[in-house]
């Protein structure tokens, strides 16, 4: 291919390249002989010829492409055919693909089927037969051999550019990074070409040097990313301080409350802890590489039963709440004694979650659907006395989801940072649960069939302890051998409630 086009720079080359006798052993068969797999050159051709057949050929699909309508050049079978042609003589030759049919080249087919009429004797017609179907087979053969060796050149040729385009990317990043560590942006380079600059591609990917009047062009674009890099790197470090402060101040004080609170106690989680006013005020005291004193975390841990008391009160109400929505207690006055009764039964609406077994106070507060995580969280962030809160700064990916991201209350700017350290803890802020008058209905009967009364109360049926026989056959197997299911109390009345949705 190269040869060719060396061949249109001037008359004098043109005629040096395809001159028959001078370059057919000295420059077309080495260039030849040189691509890997290529078969020789067929006797009856030219070397330029052969070249231009391998680099200009029309395969099925390019003749597939140009013929919109029809082309009058390529039947298919059954109008050669139709035209009194004998499928025997056309039969062997190489089928082109035109207008989505098989087709025939009609010239091919004209020509052949003169030559079968000139044999008139079935003997020589048949050895003609033969011969010309050993010709087009090996034609055919020769052409996929040739077809393969050009894909085989093109993916070396692919290659070669692709290895040329690297080198050159990693000279010429290289260069940006030398050319920015001497405008004093080390740290921020270090940073970002950790990762791939894809707002660089435009200038990376070339096959030469960086020049200087690139350079100067994109330098304004360079600025601009470094000085994001910068303010990343700046964020960071004081994050690296929060989580310092969090790990040596907010966690021993947390742990500390509640390993001095009973174990059956709905309790406030740490992101809630450090969300107090007062802990996130001590958090963000500036600035944030000088500890904290010893004074002011005794202060705000001195805090954190009563909020933890007014977090209890907080959750109680809501699911009293759920329990006034009930069919079974709609109407009625509802205080918190109800709560601890055994028939107090609720389960987790979210179609994703299938417990095992409905839930009773205090655990159901604990359950994991009634938390969200920080990952994605809505923020409103406006000063404490702000008449009017700004719109829901959203999430990474654009949208608020109710039932996948908290909306979370700031007053500045430097408690994001609090969020980030605790990102894997969640916050109590929606209850998808609901009270299960089913499984309230259920547990009356089993209280009666005990002979206990309707007010016996959670405690009560955990210290006792009744187990529960299934009689109905859904809990049995015809196949297998009859065996006895029996539960504990409040699995048996989930199995029931389950069993019968």
């Amino acid at each position: 291919m190269e040869l060719r086009r060396f061949s249109k720079t001037c008359k004098a080359f043109r005629k040096l390249v395809y001159d028959p006798k001078a370059s057919r052993l000295t420059v077309w068969k080495p260039a030849l002989e040189a691509i890997e797999d290529l078969p020789p050159c067929p006797p009856d051709v030219s070397e330029p010829m052969y070249v231009a057949w391998l680099y200009n050929r029309t395969d099925c699909q390019y003749m597939h492409s140009l013929t919109h309508t029809s082309d009058f050049r390529f039947k298919t079978p059954d109008v050669l055919l139709d035209m009194g042609y004998d499928e025997k003589t056309f039969e062997f030759l190489p089928r082109y693909q035109v207008q989505g049919e098989f087709s025939y080249h009609l010239g091919t087919v004209a020509t052949l089927v003169a030559e079968y009429k000139k044999k008139r004797v079935d003997k020589t017609k048949q050895v003609w037969r033969e011969e010309q179907e050993r010709f087009w087979d090996n034609r055919m053969k020769h052409g996929l051999a040739c077809r393969n060796a050009r894909k085989l050149e093109a993916a070396k040729e692919e290659a070669r550019q692709e290895e040329i385009l690297e080198k050159f990317e990693k000279e010429r990043i290289k260069t940006m990074k030398e050319n920015l560590t001497k405008l004093g942006w080390e740290k921020e380079v270090e940073r970002y070409f950790k990762k791939e600059p894809y707002e660089l591609y435009t200038y990376t990917y070339k096959a030469m040097p960086l020049t200087d009047r690139e350079w100067a062009g994109m330098l304004p674009k360079l600025t601009s990313l470094m000085e994001i890099e910068r303010e990343k790197l700046r964020n960071e470090e004081i994050e690296g301080y929060f989580e310092q402060r969090i790990d040596k101040w907010l966690k021993p004080a947390f742990t500390a409350f509640i390993l001095s609170r009973p174990p059956n106690e709905i309790n406030p989680n740490i992101l809630d802890v450090a969300l107090m006013d007062e802990w996130r005020t001590l958090l963000c005291t500036e600035p944030p590489n000088e500890d904290l004193t010893e004074c002011d975390v005794e202060a705000a841990s001195a805090k954190i039963p009563q909020f933890a008391e007014t977090f209890r009160k907080g959750r109680i109400a809501k699911l009293l709440d759920v329990v006034r929505k009930s069919k079974t207690y709609f109407g009625q006055e509802v205080t918190e004694d109800i709560l601890q009764l055994a028939s107090t039964m609720f389960r987790c609406t979210d179609v994703k979650c299938r417990p095992a077994e409905v839930n009773h106070y205090p655990h159901i507060l604990a359950h994991s659907c009634n938390f969200l995580y920080m990952r994605g969280p809505s923020l409103q962030i406006a000063p404490r006395d702000a008449q009017q809160l700004p719109p829901l700064e959203l999430p990474f990916f654009g949208h608020h989801d109710p039932s996948q991201n908290p909306i979370i209350r700031l007053y500045r700017e430097e408690e994001r940072h609090i969020l980030t350290a605790l990102k894997n803890v969640g916050i109590w802020e929606k209850l998808g649960i609901v009270f299960d008058d089913a499984a309230h209905e259920h547990m009356l009967s089993l209280l009666d069939a005990l002979g206990w009364n309707h007010d016996t109360t959670v405690a009560k049926m955990e210290e006792r302890q009744p187990y529960v026989e299934c009689l109905c056959g859904c809990y049995y197997d015809p196949k297998k051998p009859t065996s006895r299911k029996i539960f504990r109390w409040k699995k048996g009345v989930s199995m029931i409630v389950f069993t019968y949705k």
